[in-house]
């Protein structure tokens, strides 16, 4: 049993349950937070628990999940598989914040004192549950961009129409 029980970090999360897109769009990009999300609830102790949210290693896995989707939807036409990761990188800024905030709570919560153990992990679970937020909101964001096979001419009328934030 874990020295700390973690919350159900998806109760509140809109898109997370609902594959919205075709193929396997939505597993490619929640995939990491999931696997990471399972590894953390079957951690014995708090120490396992942060390192199954590694903070890196999510930003990594949702950076290449990334390129996979701009490649995937231009195969040829480089210039639109830049404009497209563009476009979900700059999307994903609230993620990376998120991430990198929960990276520093997590260090934080390994270097706490024994009587700041649970407080520092409180505030740690906190920061998980926003990058749970952002990546939710991400992924509904990101679908107008996913969707348009106009390419990087896209960007600009789903700006225009007001289609992403």
């Amino acid at each position: 049993m874990p020295e700390f029980t973690l919350p159900e970090f998806t109760r509140s999360l809109r898109a997370l349950a609902v594959p919205s897109a075709p193929g396997s769009d939505h597993d490619l990009i929640f995939a990491p937070l999931i696997q990471a999300r399972t590894m953390a609830h079957r951690a014995s102790s708090m120490e396992a628990q942060l390192a199954a949210f590694d903070a890196a290693r999510l930003e990594r896995a949702w950076r290449a999940a990334i390129t996979t989707l701009a490649t995937a939807r231009h195969k040829r036409l480089a210039p639109d598989q830049r404009a497209l990761a563009a476009e979900l990188e700059l999307l994903g800024d609230p993620v990376w914040e998120a991430l990198a905030a929960m990276g520093a709570a997590a260090e934080k919560a390994k270097l706490a004192k024994k009587d700041e153990r649970r407080a520092s992990w409180e505030r740690w679970v906190v920061c998980v549950q926003l990058v749970f937020n952002q990546a939710d909101d991400w992924w509904r964001a990101a679908l107008p961009a996913l969707s348009d096979a106009r390419g990087r001419r896209g960007a600009l009328w789903r700006r225009v129409l007001r289609r992403t934030p």
